[in-house]
């Protein structure tokens, strides 16, 4: 009987437990609600602030804050806050002023300036973010900024001319100085610039064969623009003062020449902008853009289709105009040869000779500069030799020049340890041959690095001859040089300024003094 008891007492102990659990609570809390910069006290009977929200009628907006957070158990007396918070854009143009540019000519006297270009601000858009929370702006950032109009800057030129001798020049011939081009036709005294912008790149830079016409590369203008390519192909006319630059719808270039047969064609290849180094993709490509003068309408064909060029096929390749425009050669790390366009609906790629690539070590290539003989049958350029020591055949620091004949049956050494950057340029024809001028290094088991020396050579590599410049004085650094149209002198650069030299008196001249000047182009 006792145990009917207890089981009894515990059955109705049970079942008070549960009346007790599942009776709701009747008693009420007082919280603080802020919102919308209203405080109120209210009593509740909700058990989290989500409830309280819903039993209040309260909403909160996507951006809103509430705290505490929404399921946060309430407790008698606790402050509970809305946040309401808002996002809007604002626009602002502001006016962004324009520079001053001053550009030395050695044209003019020291102490005269012209006005080159008249300056204009132009005018920026910015986009801020704006934050506000309950009215009070938290927070204010800047989304986007968009270049309406460009700034033109304002030009000087600012008289520079040195005490020099005015010098005859046969035709004309171009330079770059402070990134604009310049030229001076039939006198140095009589210069002028077809550029005012300074922003050519001094990749391109290129003559006609008459100096009608100059071909150049440079930057982009538009600060959009050199998002999508590091340069641009132009052509201005240098007969035509303040000649409006045609711009021949080419970005990228790599490399490109005038024809030697069409004046109004040229052959180039691009790339594309890479941000690694060196900043570019090869594309290794070839194509012909012919223009017209009337209409400007620019016709482009393609020789040779984008491909991966081999294993440093990323820097590019380097080509040459044979005169007779009937080939062009090509050069790679390790391979030179020829594009024969007779047929230019089918042009035939033939290769002269390969050689092992030059190991640098870095992010550039060393590729062979290309020359050719006034009679198109050979080709002049830089070999990279064998080694002289334990090294491998990529690590030699041999260079030599050397002559290749395009049907394959002649390929000679003509001068030994030139350097890599000898880079040889044969002179015009004339009734005694050609010549061909290259850059010695003065240490040629480092040329990399070294200075060099002007020299000349006959065709076949008979009678060398330093030129320039004179033994103590500053070597020249690496670069292009260029004859004249006669044959009799050359133009090169030493110490920042354009020089001419004469082949046969051994005479220079000096006829720029802005020590910014490079790239000389020499035409008819």
């Amino acid at each position: 009987m006792s145990s009917i008891r207890i089981i009894i007492l515990a059955s109705i102990l049970l079942l008070v437990g549960c009346q007790s659990v599942d009776k709701p609570s009747s008693e009420n809390v007082t919280v603080r609600l802020i919102h919308d910069k209203v405080r109120s006290t209210v009593s509740t009977s909700s058990t989290n602030i989500d409830d309280l929200l819903s039993e209040q009628g309260l909403e909160l907006g996507p951006l809103d804050r509430i705290l505490p957070s929404q399921s946060t158990l309430i407790t008698n007396g606790m402050d509970v806050t809305i946040i309401r918070v808002e996002e809007e854009l604002q626009s602002e143009d502001i006016v962004v002023p324009f520079e001053k540019q001053v550009v030395r000519n050695d044209g003019l006297p020291v102490g005269e300036s012209r006005l080159l270009q008249t300056g204009t601000s132009g005018l920026e858009q910015i986009t801020y973010r704006i934050v506000k929370e309950d009215g009070n702006i938290t927070s204010k950032s800047i989304l986007r900024r968009t270049m309406m109009k460009k700034p033109i800057d304002e030009i000087i030129m600012v008289g520079s001319q040195a005490t020099y001798t005015i010098v005859p020049i046969e035709g004309s011939l171009a330079y770059i100085s402070s990134g604009n081009a310049w030229i001076m036709s039939k006198s140095s005294g009589i210069r002028q610039p077809l550029t005012v912008n300074g922003l050519l790149d001094g990749r391109i830079f290129e003559l006609s064969d008459d100096s009608r016409y100059l071909l150049y590369s440079s930057k982009p203008n538009q600060l959009t623009a050199q998002k999508e390519s590091f340069n641009e192909l132009w052509v201005v006319d240098t007969n035509s003062t303040n000649a409006e630059p045609l711009a021949l719808n080419v970005q990228n270039v790599l490399w490109a020449a005038w024809s030697p047969k069409d004046p109004l064609s040229i052959a180039y290849s691009t790339g594309e902008p890479r941000t690694t180094a060196p900043g570019w993709q090869a594309h290794n490509n070839l194509q012909i853009a012919s223009f017209n003068e009337i209409d400007t309408e620019i016709v482009h064909t393609t020789i040779l289709e984008p491909s991966a060029g081999g294993s440093y096929g990323w820097y590019g390749m380097q080509f040459a105009w044979s005169p007779n425009g009937i080939y062009i050669a090509y050069a790679q790390a390790d391979k030179i040869g020829i594009i024969d366009l007779s047929n230019p609906t089918n042009p035939v790629k033939k290769q002269l000779t390969n050689f092992s690539h030059y190991q640098t070590w870095t992010d550039w290539v060393w590729i062979p500069a290309l020359t050719w003989s006034p009679d198109s049958k050979f080709i002049y350029t830089v070999a990279h030799g064998e080694p002289i020591g334990l090294e491998l055949p990529e690590d030699s620091q041999i260079f030599n020049i050397s002559a290749l004949a395009i049907d394959g049956s002649f390929q000679a050494i003509l001068a030994e340890r030139t350097g890599m950057w000898s880079n040889p340029v044969v002179s015009p024809t004339s009734n005694y041959g050609f010549q061909v001028a290259f850059l010695q290094s003065n240490n040629p088991l480092q040329s990399v690095n070294s200075g060099y020396t002007l020299s000349v050579m006959e065709q076949d590599g008979s009678n060398t001859k330093t030129i320039f410049p004179t033994s103590g004085e500053t070597a020249l650094k690496p670069q292009n040089i260029t004859w004249s149209p006669n044959g009799e002198q050359i133009a090169l650069i030493h110490k920042g300024n354009l020089w001419i030299v004469d082949n046969e008196s051994l005479i220079s001249q000096q006829l720029t003094s802005d020590s910014q000047t490079s790239q000389p182009s020499w035409g008819k």
